[in-house]
């Protein structure tokens, strides 16, 4: 094989893998007969009965039973949890998009994602300071910032919550620079509380990578965090990355905010009586 030859593969590859971001499920009719329903008898030419919901073709239990009974047990069955993390991982803004604008069978539940994401990265967490030793320990805060030791110690226990919480600064800067985006205009902050939870779970499926790989593969979250948002809104690289970083800047405004009130709440009888 040439090189030129190579490289006409290596493009044609690309075009399908692109093809395949955008479009990746085929809803085509491929049922050529009339069928009669196995659950209420219905006749029908569809992949799944109007009436009852039945997919069409159910016929004796056999080993394919067994198999689809198991995966239906472990979450993967249409809505996949194994092939939503390959969408996340692969098309993330594009799965977001089709999820939050009504495509609800293309994903895995997102909130219940994220749990099992996190319960999965707490292990592998266990795993890597079995076999790598202990991790180094975590900053401890004295003074009038002592109570956040209480909030560190939370957050290491409740990885998808503090996860989440951390992302969810995102959600109204989100919506202020994106929202006359032209793939996606006018998106709602529930939907950007969707969008974060997706974004919190991409978070911690690469923080899990990195445990189980021992790979520096933190600086991937920015740059999936800018590829997302330009699937997620159609704008260029330029336009989506000068609007992230004005999110980026109200986020880190919101969390110094939160952080001054804190003090001042928890330590607000010394304040007062000084």
């Amino acid at each position: 094989m040439t090189t030129g030859d190579m490289r006409m593969n290596l493009r044609e590859r690309y075009r399908w893998f692109r093809t395949w971001q955008e479009h990746p499920f085929d809803y085509a009719n491929h049922s050529e007969h009339t069928t009669r329903c196995a659950n209420c008898g219905t006749e029908f030419r569809d992949n799944f009965c109007p009436r009852c919901g039945q997919k069409a073709g159910v016929g004796p239990i056999g080993w394919n039973t067994v198999r689809q009974g198991i995966m239906i047990l472990w979450g993967m069955d249409n809505r996949s949890l194994s092939f939503t993390l390959v969408q996340l991982a692969l098309r993330p803004g594009y799965l977001i998009h089709d999820y939050i604008s009504g495509k609800r069978q293309v994903a895995f539940p997102p909130v219940k994602m994220l749990f099992i994401v996190a319960l999965a990265n707490a292990l592998a967490a266990l795993l890597h300071e079995k076999l790598y030793g202990s991790v180094a320990e975590a900053q401890t805060f004295e003074g009038e910032l002592a109570f956040l030791n209480q909030f560190m110690t939370w957050a290491k226990d409740n990885t998808a919550w503090s996860t989440l919480l951390f992302m969810a600064v995102f959600i109204l800067p989100t919506w202020l620079f994106f929202r006359r985006a032209p793939r996606y205009p006018r998106h709602n902050l529930p939907e950007g509380f969707f969008i974060q939870v997706f974004m919190a779970s991409l978070n911690l499926l690469i923080d899990t990578v990195a445990q189980l790989t021992v790979m520096q593969v933190s600086h991937l979250f920015p740059i999936y965090f800018i590829v997302t948002y330009r699937q997620l809104f159609g704008y260029g690289w330029w336009g989506t990355i000068w609007r992230l970083l004005f999110c980026a800047a109200i986020g880190l405004g919101l969390i110094i905010i939160a952080a001054m009130a804190s003090v001042v709440w928890f330590n607000a009888e010394e304040i007062f009586s000084s």
